[in-house]
């Protein structure tokens, strides 16, 4: 009944209103409340109703802030990845892309080991996890190699943890929608991994409020696994939850609070966020009349780092 419900509320929406995913990014100070800043971060829409940006992270490289996101285009067949550098008056430079293949590709998980960066774009639709690597940050990428094939995964993300590489992700297996498990593999090595799997498999199991919204991270005290919780709706809200155990034998969490984007009455849904130090990046959906958006907010993407 409930998801009925939610489901005609959606029809009625989509007789007025266009939906477009945007980003929202900005500084925050992670020892006060992390909802409250959420009202006040700066906006990148997409230029025309045209696009959609989605999936963000972020890098910071050589005191430079880049959000990486999930760009969606009838001039490609499928999502690619592009690179924003942003400024901290809230400016940014249009998103270039840097990854476009001949299948979908979102939720660009960026993390550096050593001085390099590596990218685990999402591509179940290739049936691959896939590793990629930085041959020139941020905008040239080459493939370093298959973590897995042969699975249909969503939404990866690698964890660095007391001695040991995690790899959560939600697996196509014994599940009616991406969303509904959390798996967890584990390795020594990520660039030359030896795969185990967590003998909890799947870790997480039941409601559509399992599969990752980011990569987990520190904000007051606790480890944060954000996750996405779709129940009213694919990307609706965001839920935090404690890692309280994770090691190669046990896992366990406890949610803590949800994220809904009540920051704005005419936004919809959030299904991404990233906090990286003092800096927080996230994706949210807004409802528009039935027209074409505009945009004035950015400028061209230059490549500074020669």
């Amino acid at each position: 009944m409930q998801k009925r419900f939610f489901k005609i509320i959606k029809k009625i929406q989509s007789l007025r209103y266009q939906s477009h995913w945007y980003i929202r990014f900005g500084w925050v100070d992670k020892e006060q409340n992390l909802k409250q800043q959420m009202q006040n971060l700066f906006e990148m829409h997409p230029s025309s109703s045209e696009y959609l940006y989605a999936d963000c992270f972020y890098a910071k490289h050589e005191n430079r802030h880049f959000i990486f996101l999930e760009e969606i285009h009838h001039s490609h067949e499928h999502g690619f990845i592009s690179v924003s550098e942003v400024f901290k008056d809230g400016t940014y430079t249009a998103p270039k892309a840097i990854l476009k293949l001949g299948y979908h590709l979102s939720f660009p998980c960026i993390f550096k080991i050593e001085n390099d960066w590596y990218m685990i774009p999402e591509t179940c639709k290739n049936h691959t996890i896939e590793l990629w690597k930085a041959s020139h940050f941020p905008f040239v990428w080459e493939k370093h190699n298959d973590l897995m094939n042969n699975i249909i995964a969503a939404d990866t993300v690698p964890f660095y943890h007391q001695g040991y590489w995690y790899l959560f992700t939600s697996i196509r297996k014994d599940c009616k929608k991406f969303g509904d498990r959390l798996d967890i593999f584990f390795t020594k090595d990520i660039l030359n991994p030896e795969w185990k799997t967590h003998p909890q498999n799947p870790v997480c199991k039941g409601l559509l409020n399992q599969r990752m919204a980011g990569i987990p991270f520190n904000y007051q005290n606790k480890l944060i696994r954000p996750a996405q919780n779709s129940i009213k709706g694919y990307g609706a809200e965001i839920e935090l939850k404690e890692i309280t155990q994770l090691t190669p034998e046990h896992y366990s969490e406890r949610f803590i609070e949800k994220i809904s984007p009540d920051w704005n009455k005419l936004d919809d849904g959030c299904h991404t966020i990233n906090l990286y130090e003092d800096f927080i990046v996230l994706d949210a959906v807004r409802l528009t009349p039935k027209i074409k958006a505009t945009n004035k907010n950015h400028v061209i993407l230059e490549d500074k780092s020669n």
